[in-house]
Protein backbone atom coordinates (compact mmCIF):
# COMPACT_ATOMS: atom_id res chain seq x y z
CA UNK A 1 0.00 0.00 0.00
CA UNK A 2 1.48 3.34 -1.07
CA UNK A 3 1.27 6.25 1.30
CA UNK A 4 1.80 9.85 0.24
CA UNK A 5 4.60 11.75 1.84
CA UNK A 6 4.22 14.18 4.74
CA UNK A 7 5.56 17.72 4.91
CA UNK A 8 6.79 18.98 8.27
CA UNK A 9 6.82 22.72 8.90
CA UNK A 10 8.69 24.89 11.38
CA UNK A 11 6.73 28.14 11.07
CA UNK A 12 8.49 31.41 11.76
CA UNK A 13 7.60 35.05 11.27
CA UNK A 14 10.35 35.53 8.66
CA UNK A 15 11.25 32.00 7.50
CA UNK A 16 9.46 28.66 7.28
CA UNK A 17 11.50 25.48 7.56
CA UNK A 18 10.28 22.52 5.53
CA UNK A 19 11.00 18.80 5.80
CA UNK A 20 9.71 15.76 3.90
CA UNK A 21 9.05 12.21 5.00
CA UNK A 22 10.02 9.18 2.99
CA UNK A 23 7.22 7.18 1.35
CA UNK A 24 7.02 4.71 4.24
CA UNK A 25 6.71 7.45 6.89
CA UNK A 26 9.82 6.23 8.70
CA UNK A 27 12.24 9.11 8.26
CA UNK A 28 12.12 12.90 8.00
CA UNK A 29 14.58 14.83 5.85
CA UNK A 30 15.28 18.56 5.96
CA UNK A 31 14.17 19.98 2.61
CA UNK A 32 14.44 23.76 2.45
CA UNK A 33 13.44 27.09 3.92
CA UNK A 34 10.95 29.48 2.37
CA UNK A 35 10.53 33.16 3.12
CA UNK A 36 7.30 33.84 4.98
CA UNK A 37 5.86 36.09 2.30
CA UNK A 38 2.94 36.31 -0.12
CA UNK A 39 4.32 33.34 -2.13
CA UNK A 40 4.51 30.91 0.80
CA UNK A 41 1.15 29.18 0.27
CA UNK A 42 1.76 28.76 -3.45
CA UNK A 43 5.25 27.35 -2.80
CA UNK A 44 3.94 24.83 -0.26
CA UNK A 45 1.02 23.83 -2.48
CA UNK A 46 3.40 23.28 -5.41
CA UNK A 47 5.78 21.22 -3.26
CA UNK A 48 2.86 19.14 -1.98
CA UNK A 49 1.76 18.39 -5.53
CA UNK A 50 5.28 17.60 -6.79
CA UNK A 51 6.03 15.28 -3.86
CA UNK A 52 2.61 13.54 -3.71
CA UNK A 53 1.97 14.76 -0.17
CA UNK A 54 -0.98 13.47 1.85
CA UNK A 55 -0.76 15.84 4.84
CA UNK A 56 1.16 18.57 6.62
CA UNK A 57 2.48 18.66 10.18
CA UNK A 58 3.07 22.09 11.69
CA UNK A 59 5.03 22.62 14.87
CA UNK A 60 3.14 24.40 17.64
CA UNK A 61 4.93 27.18 19.43
CA UNK A 62 5.10 26.45 23.14
CA UNK A 63 5.37 29.21 25.69
CA UNK A 64 7.32 27.72 28.63
CA UNK A 65 5.95 30.44 30.93
CA UNK A 66 2.36 29.83 29.87
CA UNK A 67 0.05 32.60 28.74
CA UNK A 68 -0.54 34.10 25.31
CA UNK A 69 1.85 33.30 22.53
CA UNK A 70 1.74 35.64 19.52
CA UNK A 71 3.43 33.25 17.09
CA UNK A 72 1.03 30.42 18.07
CA UNK A 73 -1.92 32.56 17.00
CA UNK A 74 -0.21 33.07 13.63
CA UNK A 75 0.47 29.31 13.36
CA UNK A 76 -3.23 28.54 13.88
CA UNK A 77 -4.24 31.01 11.14
CA UNK A 78 -1.49 29.70 8.85
CA UNK A 79 -2.55 26.06 9.42
CA UNK A 80 -6.18 26.80 8.58
CA UNK A 81 -5.22 28.74 5.46
CA UNK A 82 -2.89 25.92 4.35
CA UNK A 83 -5.66 23.37 4.78
CA UNK A 84 -8.04 25.50 2.70
CA UNK A 85 -5.43 26.25 0.01
CA UNK A 86 -4.29 22.63 -0.46
CA UNK A 87 -7.36 20.62 0.63
CA UNK A 88 -4.95 18.47 2.68
CA UNK A 89 -5.17 17.81 6.42
CA UNK A 90 -2.89 19.83 8.67
CA UNK A 91 -1.89 18.31 12.02
CA UNK A 92 -0.10 20.18 14.76
CA UNK A 93 2.50 18.82 17.15
CA UNK A 94 4.49 20.42 19.93
CA UNK A 95 7.79 21.78 18.68
CA UNK A 96 9.25 22.14 22.15
CA UNK A 97 12.90 23.03 21.72
CA UNK A 98 13.15 21.72 18.13
CA UNK A 99 15.11 24.79 17.00
CA UNK A 100 17.55 24.49 19.91
CA UNK A 101 17.95 20.78 19.16
CA UNK A 102 18.53 21.55 15.48
CA UNK A 103 21.19 24.14 16.34
CA UNK A 104 23.02 21.63 18.53
CA UNK A 105 22.94 19.03 15.77
CA UNK A 106 24.20 21.52 13.20
CA UNK A 107 26.96 22.70 15.48
CA UNK A 108 28.21 19.10 15.46
CA UNK A 109 28.81 19.62 11.74
CA UNK A 110 25.76 17.99 10.19
CA UNK A 111 26.22 18.59 6.45
CA UNK A 112 24.11 18.08 3.35
CA UNK A 113 25.37 16.11 0.36
CA UNK A 114 26.52 19.40 -1.16
CA UNK A 115 28.71 19.90 1.91
CA UNK A 116 26.86 23.04 2.94
CA UNK A 117 25.18 23.46 6.27
CA UNK A 118 21.53 22.52 6.57
CA UNK A 119 19.48 25.63 7.43
CA UNK A 120 18.43 25.56 11.09
CA UNK A 121 14.76 26.10 10.23
CA UNK A 122 14.73 23.11 7.85
CA UNK A 123 16.52 20.95 10.44
CA UNK A 124 13.94 22.01 13.05
CA UNK A 125 11.15 21.04 10.61
CA UNK A 126 12.77 17.60 10.24
CA UNK A 127 12.84 17.19 14.02
CA UNK A 128 9.16 18.18 14.25
CA UNK A 129 8.25 15.74 11.47
CA UNK A 130 10.37 12.90 12.89
CA UNK A 131 8.66 13.33 16.27
CA UNK A 132 5.27 13.09 14.54
CA UNK A 133 6.29 10.00 12.55
CA UNK A 134 7.69 8.28 15.66
CA UNK A 135 4.52 9.07 17.65
CA UNK A 136 2.31 7.62 14.90
CA UNK A 137 4.26 4.33 14.91
CA UNK A 138 3.83 3.74 18.65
Amino acid sequence: MYMGRIIGIDYGAKRVGVALSDDAHLFAFAKDIYPNDEHLMDSLAQLAEEENVERFVVGESDNPLGGENTIMRRIIIFSKALEVRTSLPVDQISEAYSTAEARRALESKVKTRKDTKVPVDAAAAAIILQTYLDDKRL
